[in-house]
This record gives structure tokens, sequence and C-alpha cells, in this order.
């Protein structure tokens, strides 16, 4: 898949369909992990997290046999395409914005998973739901 950038100079890049499934769980629990980093999840992060679930189709994704089992590790090694990498970063940064009490650990998280990724910086757009539209993008099926 060919990432493409619309918007002139804004640097959001915006995938010219869905990701392919096979993407979206290990997706999904970076997003969990995400939400989970400062030890509590707040129910904009878990709404958010459901709303982009139903999207792609995969609301029981908890329920995945695999799932229960997968490490951050692994779910980043499932990304292997830049498109997915990139679907990923815009994922857990609209989980991140989505916290308007984060911390500092939630930023390390964040990072953390961008090195196991080797992907570059994500731009996104700084409004919530403008942001949510392009993870929407990435996982709607």
């Amino acid at each position: 898949m060919t990432l493409q950038e619309f918007g002139g100079t804004s640097g959001i890049i915006h995938p010219p369909q869905p990701l392919p499934r096979k993407y979206i769980e290990p997706i999904l629990y970076l997003a969990e992990r995400m939400s989970m980093a400062d030890g509590m999840m707040v129910p904009k992060e878990r709404r958010m997290i459901e709303t982009l679930a139903e999207a792609a189709g995969t609301a029981d994704f908890r329920e995945k046999h695999g799932y229960p089992n997968l490490t951050e590790r692994q779910a980043c090694e499932m990304l292997d395409e830049e498109a997915a990498k990139m679907g990923a970063l815009v994922v857990i940064s609209l989980v991140l914005k989505s916290d308007v009490q984060r911390k500092a650990v939630e930023q390390e998280f964040f990072h953390k998973i961008r090195t196991l990724l080797e992907a570059e910086p994500v731009t996104v757009p700084v409004e919530l739901e403008a942001h949510k539209q392009l993870a929407l993008q990435y996982v709607k099926q």
C-alpha cells in the first residue's frame, strides 16, 4: 500500500484504502496498551478504542484466540509494512490525545512503540475529531 500526503505541506499522511484486516488486531492491542500505560484506562480512551474496533468490524478483538498472549514486541513485528506502522502510530497517538490528563509515562510508551516499529515520526491533525477521522481511514473496513 502506498501512502499519500494530502493537503499540501501539512505532512499528514492518508492511506489510499484501509489497512488489511491482519493489521487491525495488533494495532488495537497497542492502542489498548497505550491506554493502560499510566496504570488506568479513562472512559474517553476506552470509547475511542471501542469506536475504532467497531469501525474495523472487530468489536470482539479482545476475545480473539491469540490476543491475550500478544506482547508489544510481537504486535510491532506483525506490522511489517510502512502503512501499518503509520496506522499504528496514528491510532496510539489518538488514544494518547484522548487522555486530557496524560502523564510522561504515556509519552514514553509512545516513543517505545515508535522505536520498536522502527518508524519515522508521525504528523496528525491537532483537533481530536480530525485525528479520529484520520485513524478511521486506516482501520475502517
